[in-house]
């Protein structure tokens, strides 16, 4: 009978080893990173009716389980992901900081250094000496813009070739998930280690990226990555890789090839490190070099402006000490457009104050321009004037020759500034000291005159009312060149051939007196040229060129206070994932060594079992003898 003694025990002690190879096995593999403990699942052999009765017919190991909880690897994998973000992030802009507190601090210490020699030079304009270190710290400004923008462009450099190696490694990780995908089609059962390495897999690429697994109909998984993107469907995965960007083919995408199509996926829908590389280069990256772009732009646009207000030691209209930031090749070079693209735009900073860092998007669909500001502002423009342009945020974007149908070009207005900076001046004679508004102004506003056009009218005053709100052109008498007008004018004022420009923030009372005949000794171009140390030039008149410096170096430190502490929660957040898993999954010794006790003690007793019936056998043998 299959009841019978003998046939109990042996099924006893088949099932106690097996359940003892099991726990062997998992004592084993304790310390295997990714291991989910393994136990036998033990049920009674299916009763025999006989003599009216139904009788036991013993026990057997039905199946090895894996003990594993979905929900619990899929929260684990989703803290996985938010943490490598947050930590990667926080290692950028550690070191992106650390950057800043260095090699970049020198930028403003060099900018000052220049004020200073400045007004060195404002004690005696005509030292050629003075002159001489005004220029060379003119170099040191310059120089060290180009540093700091040749370092930031050599980190985009860096994290582009570390984003291709970590699609090197995700790609690498789903052919594997494939090849295991294929064992398991092959396995007569449930392989439970196979399904270990498989989501060790998957662990790993969570640190990459989001991860999502489901299961399909036929046993295996489509893995998911990001918001949606199948990398992994059963036995095919897709390639990741980087392609030209459109259309700024130098700022490589990410794109997933299926098939023989090409899906490119925002990089705002990758999390992971590799989202946070793409975040890092794209963003971060991008912003301290706009910032930084503006400032240079800033500092050589204003000292230009000032230096064509004025006369040098030759009498003759001062000549730009920096490179000029609106020449054809760098107004041309604001645009990036496609390679075939047939287009020619140039790109004009005509207001400072105005300027914003980020990229502009300029569309057309055969019938209007749309412009996308760099805060995703969406507006409609038309262009307007010989040849056609487009004002905005004090730029002039003028289109020489405009956009087909249907085409997209971005605008970078200061991106690469502070690698064009540098000084063209070679002479110190050509600083221009004198300035059109001559040292007897008597000025406290933030008021600003400048000339358009030299006229006949060589020397005049420009008054401000007792209340600010009109001015008067009077000659050096005090006679009236032009009546009272309303204060700031929209529009250039011309007073016998003489064209300015006559800015607002001027203090009620304030006199600007002007001089378009040359003298030895004035220094008021200088004196203004202090001003612009602390003259609130950028930001719609909130910020001085250094607080543009500054709010750089304290955005950048808000951003990593932000990310250390998200870093630290998500790392609370991840070890209690990771406990959870454990609790369910991970081998526990103590446990174990119980289990050992308990599965030898019921094989010691169904071998008794066994030499039970084996005694009752040679009993019953004997007894027919």
């Amino acid at each position: 009978m299959g009841f019978d003694l003998l046939s109990l025990g042996s099924q006893g002690v088949l099932t106690a080893q097996r359940q003892l190879n099991t726990t062997g096995h998992n004592i084993s593999n304790v310390n295997t990173e990714g291991y989910s403990r393994q136990s036998v699942e033990q049920r009674s052999n299916d009763s025999a009716y006989w003599s009216a009765n139904q009788w036991g017919q013993g026990v057997h190991a039905a199946a090895v389980r894996r003990n594993y909880d979905k929900f619990a690897v899929n929260e684990f994998n989703i803290a996985t992901s938010a943490l490598s973000h947050a930590a990667t992030r926080n290692g950028q802009l550690t070191m992106l900081d650390d950057m800043m507190s260095h090699s970049a601090k020198k930028i403003p210490e060099n900018m000052n250094e220049f004020y200073g020699a400045v007004k060195g030079l404002t004690d005696s304009p005509s030292d050629m000496g003075a002159r001489k270190v005004v220029l060379e710290k003119s170099r040191l400004v310059s120089a060290g813009l180009n540093d700091i923008n040749t370092m930031l462009q050599a980190q985009e450099m860096d994290t582009t070739v570390e984003i291709d190696a970590t699609l090197t490694r995700m790609n690498d990780i789903g052919r594997e998930i494939v090849d295991i995908h294929k064992a398991l089609l092959k396995s007569q059962s449930v392989d439970n280690d196979l399904l270990d390495r498989h989501q060790r897999l998957i662990n790993e690429l969570s640190e990459f990226t989001q991860v999502s697994i489901n299961q399909r109909d036929d046993g295996l998984y489509n893995v998911i990555i990001g918001s949606g993107h199948t990398l992994v469907s059963g036995l095919h995965s897709s390639e990741l890789r980087t392609v030209p960007g459109v259309p700024d083919h130098q700022k490589r995408r990410l794109a997933l090839v299926e098939g023989k199509a090409l899906k490119p996926i925002d990089n705002d829908d990758i999390r992971g490190r590799l989202g946070a590389m793409f975040e890092y280069r794209d963003k971060t990256l991008g912003q301290a070099r706009d910032e930084l772009g503006r400032l240079a732009a800033g500092f050589a646009m204003s000292i230009n402006d000032l230096q064509r207000q004025g006369y040098d030691l030759s009498g003759n209209v001062g000549g730009d000490i920096f490179v000029d930031f609106n020449s054809e090749n760098i107004a041309r070079d604001r645009v990036i457009k496609s390679p075939d693209s047939t287009a020619d735009m140039k790109v004009y900073i005509a207001d400072l104050s105005k300027l914003k860092i980020g990229d502009y998007q300029l569309k057309y669909d055969g019938s209007q321009y749309t412009l996308v500001d760099p805060d995703k502002n969406t507006m409609s423009v038309a262009p307007s004037g010989t040849p056609p342009t487009i004002s905005v945020d004090g730029l002039n974007i003028q289109l020489d020759t405009g956009l087909v149908a249907g085409e997209r070009v971005i605008i970078r207005p200061v991106r690469q500034a502070a690698g064009q900076i540098g000084v063209t001046m070679e002479d110190s004679a050509k600083i221009a000291a004198q300035s059109y508004v001559s040292s007897k102004s008597q000025l406290t506003g933030q008021g600003d005159l400048k000339i358009l056009q030299p006229g006949a009218q060589q020397e005049f005053q420009v008054a401000i009312s007792p209340d600010a709100s009109q001015f008067a052109v009077l000659d050096m008498k005090g006679n009236i060149l032009l009546a009272p007008q309303s204060y700031p004018p929209n529009t250039p004022v011309n007073v016998n051939g003489t064209v300015f420009e006559l800015t607002g923030g001027a203090a009620p009372e304030d006199v600007f007196s002007v001089s378009l005949v040359p003298a030895d000794g004035e220094n008021g171009n200088l004196i203004r040229m202090q001003k612009l140390q602390t003259q609130k030039l950028m930001d719609g008149g909130r910020s001085s060129l250094i607080d543009v410096y500054e709010g750089l170096n304290t955005d950048l430190g808000v951003q990593k206070a932000s990310y250390v502490r998200l870093e630290d929660v998500s790392r609370v957040e991840h070890d209690a994932a990771s406990g959870r898993v454990a609790e369910i999954s991970g081998v526990n010794l103590d446990e174990e060594a119980a289990n050992m006790m308990k599965f030898q003690h019921a094989y010691m007793a169904s071998s008794r079992i066994m030499t039970a019936a084996n005694e009752t056998f040679e009993t019953l043998l004997n007894a027919t003898r």
